[in-house]
């Protein structure tokens, strides 16, 4: 796996390590859900707006590299209108 992630660009390393930050944040804001009552917190404003946060700026990195990707194909490939027809 990792041989795999190193022969990726610097895009693809910056999205797979963003996208395990991610889940490693839910996971940890799901351990302090669960463990709040036994350590006696009872403010979870970083659920509330943490979680949502996250997935956002995901969706906004996904979003970028399909628009990356997009901008990539048409300068590779300027005429695939004129091939479509």
């Amino acid at each position: 796996m990792r041989e795999m992630l190193m022969r990726r660009g610097f895009t693809d390393k910056l999205y797979w390590y963003n996208f395990r930050a991610v889940w490693l944040f839910t996971a940890c804001c799901f351990i302090l859900n669960a463990a709040s009552g036994y350590m006696g917190i009872g403010e979870l404003a970083i659920i509330t707006y943490g979680i949502p946060a996250a997935f956002g700026e995901l969706a906004l990195h996904t979003g970028f590299i399909v628009w990356k990707s997009k901008a990539e194909n048409f300068r590779k490939y300027p005429d695939i209108k004129n091939m479509e027809e």
